[in-house]
């Protein structure tokens, strides 16, 4: 019978393969075969995930080895088969209007008790080992993953969503079109929100928006670095690199004018403008820059609560900091006081872009 089972798969006639099958199972309940037969029958008939479900489970637990050998060709045919389906799928992607251009794909956040089998999933999909893959997973905070063109980038976000790992691409172009307005101070909050800001080095002017324009906030710390000298045991003199201080930004949203209002603590002229503490336009030293960004900030918060808020960026700017070719294909639209250029900046500025462009 079992001869008559693989000439009718063979032949394509399935319903009598099936009809078969059931004959032997009565006949012989524990015959090693049927369950092999079932998933053969159901890669014949094009169902590969149950197949593949099926080999997969047989394939520790058997000892025949004609019957162990047939199930690792069952499993590698449909490797083979999704691999060449892959490809396909790729090239039409590739074949799309706009497909060569710079994009981002970033990996989201997995909760650690789902990392073991989404890790499986993301190996098989990225061609990776899965202890590999388990460490390129991220479980706080966005993950910068690849660069590169498009077509490709959506095609393995498409693959990856269906896996459920969350996940998301953006273009380099759209990052570089929203527009930012680094801002001086605040001029004042009612009815509307004026600010004044510079569009140029020692330019000002002023923008007027309303709260209910803000459709969400983000927020992160950027090292300053500088040069520090150390003296060793034997008086040799050491230059080392360190940061110093944290520079706060706090990036405001308004998707319906494409627009970033970005304030910056180093940069805020916190003795013009409207006051938001008693002491802020002190000038004996009372009203410390701290204390004033924060009052600031508060009043933010307390004016736009409920909204999205981003605010994991150096787990992600760490991830994004090795990407340098694509870090200098963005304005960092940040002017610190600074002994040289620094990725991080940069790298801010894509991290509150991803979340203007994924919302």
């Amino acid at each position: 019978m079992v001869e008559s089972i693989i000439d009718a798969i063979n032949r394509e006639n399935y319903e009598e393969a099936s009809q078969l099958l059931q004959q032997l199972q009565q006949q012989e309940p524990d015959n090693i075969w049927i369950p092999f037969y079932q998933a053969r029958l159901a890669e014949a008939q094009g169902d590969v995930t149950f197949a593949n479900e099926r080999y997969r489970e047989l394939l520790p637990n058997t000892v025949n080895p004609k019957l162990k050998r047939q199930i690792r060709q069952g499993i590698e045919r449909i490797n083979q088969q999704e691999v060449k389906e892959r490809q396909t799928a790729l090239n039409r992607a590739m074949e799309e209007s706009g497909a060569l251009e710079m994009g981002v794909l970033v990996l989201e956040a997995i909760p650690n008790e789902l990392k073991k089998t989404a890790a499986q999933k993301f190996g098989e999909i990225m061609e990776i080992d899965p202890y590999t893959a388990r460490l390129q997973l991220p479980s706080r905070s966005w993950r910068l993953y690849r660069t590169g063109a498009i077509g490709r980038l959506k095609f393995q976000a498409e693959q990856l969503q269906k896996a459920e790992i969350p996940c998301f691409t953006a273009l380099v172009r759209q990052i570089n079109a929203l527009k930012v307005y680094p801002v001086l101070y605040i001029e004042s909050v009612e009815p509307k929100v004026t600010v004044v800001y510079e569009p140029h080095k020692g330019q000002r002017d002023i923008l007027t928006f309303e709260w209910s324009q803000v459709r969400q906030r983000v927020s992160g710390l950027l090292p300053i670095f500088e040069e520090c000298v150390d003296v060793g045991l034997r008086g040799q003199i050491k230059r080392t690199i360190e940061t110093l201080d944290y520079a706060k930004i706090c990036d405001l949203h308004l998707p319906q004018k494409r627009t970033i209002i970005r304030l910056c603590d180093q940069n805020y002229r916190f003795l013009e403008g409207k006051a938001f503490s008693d002491k802020q336009k002190a000038k004996d030293g009372q009203g410390t820059m701290k204390k004033s960004w924060q009052h600031i900030t508060d009043f933010i918060v307390k004016k736009t609560p409920n909204l999205p808020t981003y605010s994991e960026f150096t787990p992600f700017g760490e991830s994004a900091i090795d990407f340098q070719e694509l870090l200098r294909l963005i304005n960092p639209h940040i002017d610190l006081l600074r002994r040289e250029d620094t990725p991080w900046d940069a790298a801010f500025h894509l991290y509150s872009s991803l979340a203007f462009i994924k919302d």
